[in-house]
């Protein structure tokens, strides 16, 4: 074989080899980077789950204990309106009651002429 053709044939392992290396290297660089941005998805997904998650659920919690509370809270004040408004009804009647009472015993005193105010029967 002649150097020359051992020349070329090294230069063209050699140069096959580097370009060989130099897309793998760019291809693993690519795969690096998204690697990179993986597992950067990924501590970000474990800090969310170890660090806001358990604080989500605590606050989940805490808003259904607050709107039972709010529930219970106005089935209370429903049932004492209620209450208040019966209490109110009788009050009311008793008024009446009263009223028609003091007019009855009103018609049957007397009035002074000269005041207008009642005057005790006489006799």
């Amino acid at each position: 074989m002649e150097v020359n053709e051992i020349l070329s044939y090294a230069a063209t392992a050699l140069g096959a080899g580097g370009l060989t290396q130099l897309l793998n290297w760019r291809i693993n660089r690519k795969k690096g980077k998204e690697e990179g941005k993986g597992m950067e998805i990924d501590n970000i997904k474990k800090i969310v789950d170890e660090v806001y998650k358990p604080l989500i659920n605590q606050q989940n919690t805490r808003i259904q204990e607050l709107e039972a509370e709010v529930k219970a809270l106005r089935e209370e004040r429903t049932r004492e309106r209620d209450s208040y408004q019966k209490q109110i009804a009788a009050l009311q009647k008793q008024i009446v009651d009263i009223t028609k009472a003091l007019g009855m015993k009103a018609n049957k005193q007397l009035r002074d002429e000269n005041t207008g105010r009642y005057a005790k029967k006489e006799g």
